[in-house]
């Protein structure tokens, strides 16, 4: 994979502007990375936009597990003692597997690749985001000349800290804006299931029930979770059947072996501590369908799921989110989210929408921005035009593929 030599002369300590004595600091090493450990939690409990996939666990697993050739550059912004006030978890890399993939992209810590994130911010406690977020920015200024391009994916909308964003990447880079618009369907959660099951047609209540019966009278189906009647590790054993089943040889994103070794140790941590669940159906004495996602804040994060294909006739993939959605219920959460992409299916089950922003910026002085940014957009001029000829290096020819527009 071609990455660029990467400046390593930015300063690593630059005086923040603002009220009291605060600097910015650029992490670009392991330790000075575990060295966040501590704070890095208590800031993350503090922030408008909190969710699983900005936790110490997840980024260090992933650093661990996915990183391949990324380079750390974590901003910092500390007070006059040292203790970290805020925190830009960013990285520099190049997305394998992707047209993009000879850009030094600077973008969020797990931004991209096997087992990224999902709803990623910076790090501010909610309310100092107009005082802190100014100055916790100028870490795009400093890491301009080091990047191709900056990408921030799965940001929400929503975030206090999306303006001023988009204002340091329109004064320092160029082409800056919102490049994707993912909805993310979510369930308001009521007070029991039968108000949930109200909101549906009868024909959608008469089916669920239908498959209901047939599961529970003959097939001895039992609803249950991981580490009940089955270990946790054998849980995520028969998981991981369970959901390659869903996919064409048996492959998922999930399920590569880096991807899958983060989870498993992600599940090992999270699970025990009830930051994770994992609920299971049981028929016929064996597990037919299972369901894995996350609890953060009052909310459950629907991350991957997967079942018996055999029995498709009892529904089993609809009955494990109704398992999932009553135990949500039960333990007294208000949002049930599953997360970016619009399928059907989740508009079947969800009655709200929130909305993931991916931002671009281009640095105006690479070569390979400007280059990536021509092919691009003649790529999306060139369908039709069959007669015209472009000539450009083997590095972008790929460029020239089509693909299908941006969302927004």
């Amino acid at each position: 994979m071609f990455l660029h030599k990467l400046r390593h002369d930015a300063a690593d300590s630059i005086p923040a502007l603002g009220r009291g004595v605060l600097t910015l600091d650029i992490v670009r090493d392991e330790a000075g990375f575990h060295a966040l450990q501590p704070f890095w939690d208590t800031l993350v409990e503090q922030m408008a936009t909190r969710s699983p996939f900005v936790r110490w666990d997840w980024m260090s697993l992933w650093w661990e597990e996915c990183r391949k050739e990324a380079r750390l550059v974590i901003g910092v912004l500390r007070d006059a003692e040292g203790m970290p006030q805020a925190i830009a978890p960013l990285m520099l890399a190049s997305e394998p597997d992707s047209v993009r993939k000879h850009l030094v992209t600077l973008t969020f810590l797990a931004g991209f690749g096997e087992a990224h994130g999902e709803r990623l911010d910076l790090i501010v406690p909610a309310g100092r985001e107009d005082e802190l977020t100014p100055q916790l920015c100028r870490v795009f200024k400093l890491l301009q000349p080091e990047c191709d391009n900056v990408r921030l994916n799965h940001l929400p909308e929503e975030s206090p800290n999306k303006p001023h964003l988009l204002a340091v990447l329109e004064e320092a880079f160029c082409h800056a804006g919102v490049l994707n618009r993912h909805a993310g369907r979510f369930i308001h959660l009521p007070a029991s299931w039968e108000d949930y099951e109200a909101r549906h047609s009868s024909k959608w209540r008469n089916l669920l029930r239908r498959g209901l019966r047939s599961f529970t009278a003959e097939h001895a189906g039992k609803a249950t979770h991981a580490g009940e009647r089955m270990s946790i590790a054998e849980a995520m054993k028969e998981f991981r059947v369970l959901h390659g089943m869903q996919w064409e040889e048996g492959v998922s994103s999930f399920t590569t072996e880096a991807s899958w070794r983060f989870h498993q140790r992600l599940a090992a941590r999270w699970l025990p501590q009830q930051r994770a669940w994992m609920p299971l159906l049981e028929a016929d004495g064996k597990l037919i369908a299972a369901l894995y996602g996350f609890v953060e804040r009052e909310q459950f994060f629907h991350y991957q799921s997967g079942w018996e294909r055999s029995l498709a006739k009892i529904s089993p993939g609809k009955l494990v989110i109704r398992w999932s959605i009553e135990c949500c219920i039960q333990r007294g959460l208000r949002v049930y989210d599953m997360l970016s992409s619009d399928y059907e299916y989740k508009r079947q089950w969800c009655d709200g929408a929130r909305w993931l922003l991916d931002l671009e910026a281009f640095n105006p002085a690479s070569w390979r921005g400007t280059a990536f940014r021509t092919l691009r957009a003649l790529r999306r001029w060139l369908p039709g035009r069959t007669s015209a000829t472009v000539t450009v290096s083997n590095e972008f020819r790929e460029e020239l593929e089509p693909v299908p527009p941006p969302a927004a």
